[in-house]
């Protein structure tokens, strides 16, 4: 701030401390004149002054521009990318204490400003440290309506202003691009020119800075100690709680850059980078889940008004950076951007695009604005790459089925609920997916659905397992090897899972995880009271039976990475299901290979009604995801329409034919 003109030419001077600082300060404020005050900018060789009443348009419309610093050349819109960035002026005078909206603590110094065009940035490595923050809602308010305020003008100036000053103490010198004014917001050519450069932008700078502007320094440096449980509570939820958590965009600067730190409320710059605190936190989550079960940590987390799945937010986006095994797909993508808020629908596609590398034959921008296409387009890349995740979509329930790519979902929602098995651990070992314009995926077939029925698994453990007991052995007898495999897929072990194991490609041996011969002798014993009615003394005894073979099954033996048992485990996520997305999707049924004609009970999730002896299961062969197990992953087809999938249906026989399924067009 300054109450100089702009023409003015600020002789350089020291800086005497404190005291001084203070002294002259004073001195400054008895003899203001009633103008208005006004901020100076050095603008290469330039003083730069803007008044308080029209800050806002000064910054975000031309009031900053020159040539590149670096070439001396202008710039040529929609050609060459404007990279701003913003230092501290040290020669410039101590600005006068005037109310206004630089008022303390702020820095003594003027702001300098750098233009360069993006290609000069690179040619002559200049170092500057992009800064990823949740926008102030006034602010965003005033960007839409292109209003003048104070109060907004105050953030805009004060929030880069004080980051520089927090990293000054370690770079004196630096250079930060913060959109605030980085980015000349009411000038909708350059704004949507720098919208698609920002992983470029983030992905240059050796490193980034996360601003949790709600989150003080005390709630990380916390995480370096031992802290008793309740501790662990406040300070993790007050973390992930954080509004940088919300936003859409902060996801996709934090996954193109290279080293992040983060800034906090009280602008210190924490020791722990934020991969290192993810690690942490994670790690102390899983501690505590091991101790006291996921639904009591879930439930504490939930009573801190926060989720858990903004932390498996943040560990999928660390996983996309830095993890090279892992498959970056559509699915993921909409994983991690879809838990967060964006303005704009259009941006949240477009951040897609740019997670994938998805370079689209035509303007991104006008292609966007129809979203369905732009959605076929990006599925469309992704099935070409070999990414299955399109297929596995759940349909959102107000989205209306376009008969031009019947398998296409998801195009309607910027929201995460179309995608439920997080990572690809490996790809599936057709990768084909189109072949003439159409998807015709090559897979195993598993078999026609005789019957489903929708079931949550819930209530007494007994009643559970004797339903499904009862099911497995009218369809498969009393084979107790078949019986291990089919509960083994309605209720998969949790290191089977592909988040938790590191897998093989050995099969599963059931016959060292279970004692085959003491089942075997119950189910001879089960079938004879398999057609008990209910409340005969028939049905005690065979209670008794179901009892000793889920004891056998370890069926209600807690599971190896958390307290709760396979039982709770799927009533779980089948409460999960009825609970997001408001019906039943998680249900048994009776599959027949179309080639032996043996009967198998499969555990499958359907949002379509399913007829039988018309639907049919496929299983995509090699597939693996975070929430699925090996030799699993499948979609139930009827009518060319994919109507459910399988997270656990491993192979029931040895056929295992293939099939070439067609299931629409990708070009419209």
């Amino acid at each position: 701030m300054n109450e100089s003109t702009p023409g003015h030419k600020h002789s350089s001077h020291s800086i005497s401390g404190g005291a001084g600082l203070k002294r002259k300060r004073q001195k400054s404020t008895s003899s203001q004149t009633s103008s208005e005050p006004t901020v100076c900018f050095h603008v290469g060789s330039e003083s730069r002054a803007a008044s308080q009443s029209s800050f806002l348009a000064y910054v975000w419309n031309t009031g900053l521009d020159s040539s590149c610093v670096s070439c001396g050349k202008p710039f040529h819109p929609g050609k060459d990318v404007p990279i701003r960035t913003v230092g501290l002026e040290r020669n410039s005078p101590l600005r006068p204490s005037v109310i206004d909206i630089a008022q303390d603590p702020i820095s003594p110094w003027d702001l300098r400003i750098f233009n360069r065009h993006f290609s000069c940035v690179k040619i002559n490595k200049v170092n500057y440290i992009p800064i990823s923050h949740a926008w102030h809602e006034s602010v965003a308010a005033a960007q839409d309506t292109r209003t003048e305020s104070i109060n907004v003008a105050r953030i805009v100036y004060q929030t880069p202003v004080r980051t520089l000053l927090a990293l000054a103490e370690d770079s004196p010198d630096c250079e930060i691009w913060h959109d605030y004014i980085s980015v000349p917001q009411w000038r909708a050519d350059i704004q949507k020119q720098l919208l698609l450069a920002i992983p470029e932008i983030y992905n240059y700078a050796t490193k980034t800075v996360v601003h949790l502007d709600d989150v003080k320094a005390v709630h990380i440096t916390n995480q370096a100690k031992i802290s008793p449980y309740n501790r662990f509570i406040v300070d993790f939820t007050t973390i992930i709680r954080s509004r940088w958590f919300d936003r859409m965009w902060v996801a996709l600067e934090y996954i193109r850059s290279k080293d992040v730190i983060i800034l906090t409320e009280d602008y210190k710059i924490c020791e722990p980078n934020a991969g290192d605190l993810c690690l942490r936190l994670d790690g102390l989550h899983s501690k505590w889940v091991k101790k006291r079960g996921n639904s009591d940590v879930t439930q504490e987390i939930w009573k801190q008004n926060t989720t858990l799945k903004r932390m498996n937010s943040w560990i999928d986006m660390e996983a996309w950076k830095n993890e090279q095994g892992m498959h970056r797909t559509l699915g993921w993508a909409i994983g991690i951007l879809g838990h967060r808020q964006c303005r704009q629908s259009r941006d949240y596609f477009l951040a897609l695009g740019k997670m994938l590398d998805f370079v689209p034959t035509q303007d991104p921008l006008i292609l966007v604005e129809d979203r369905f296409q732009y959605f076929l387009s990006l599925a469309k890349h992704a099935l070409l790459l070999g990414d299955y995740s399109p297929l596995l979509f759940i349909p959102p329930s107000a989205e209306i089925r376009d008969d031009r790519a019947p398998w296409l979902r998801g195009y309607s929602t910027a929201g995460w609920e179309v995608w439920d098995l997080g990572r690809c651990h490996r790809k599936a070992t057709y990768d084909s997916i189109i072949r003439n314009g159409r998807v015709q995926p090559t897979l195993e077939t598993v078999g026609v659905i005789e019957w489903f029925e929708y079931f949550g698994f819930e209530g007494e453990a007994r009643s559970v397992v004797d339903h499904i007991l009862s099911k497995t052995v009218r369809a498969q007898g009393h084979d107790p090897k078949a019986l291990c495999e089919a509960m083994d897929r309605i209720f998969p072990l949790d290191k089977r899972k592909g988040v938790n194991m590191n897998w093989k490609d050995t099969e599963q041996d059931h016959a060292q995880i279970y004692d085959l011969h003491k089942i075997q002798d119950l189910l001879e014993e089960y079938g004879s009271f398999l057609d008990a009615e209910v409340g005969q003394k028939a049905t005690v005894k065979r209670l008794e039976i179901v009892k000793k073979i889920t004891i056998l099954l370890k069926l209600n033996k807690r599971g190896s990475y958390a307290r709760e048992s396979r039982l709770d485990m799927a009533a779980g996520e089948a409460g999960w299901f009825l609970r997001e997305y408001g019906k039943a999707m998680e249900g048994i049924g009776q599959v027949s290979c179309k080639i032996c004609g043996r009967r198998s009970i499969f555990r499958i999730t359907a949002w379509e009604e399913l007829k039988p002896d018309a639907a049919q299961v496929y299983r995509i062969p090699g597939l693996l995801y975070d929430d699925t197990v090996p030799g699993g992953v499948g979609i139930v087809v009827q009518e060319n329409r994919i109507l459910g999938k399988t997270m656990y249906a491993t192979p029931a026989c040895a056929c295992g034919r293939l099939e070439t399924v067609e299931l629409g067009v990708v070009e419209l």
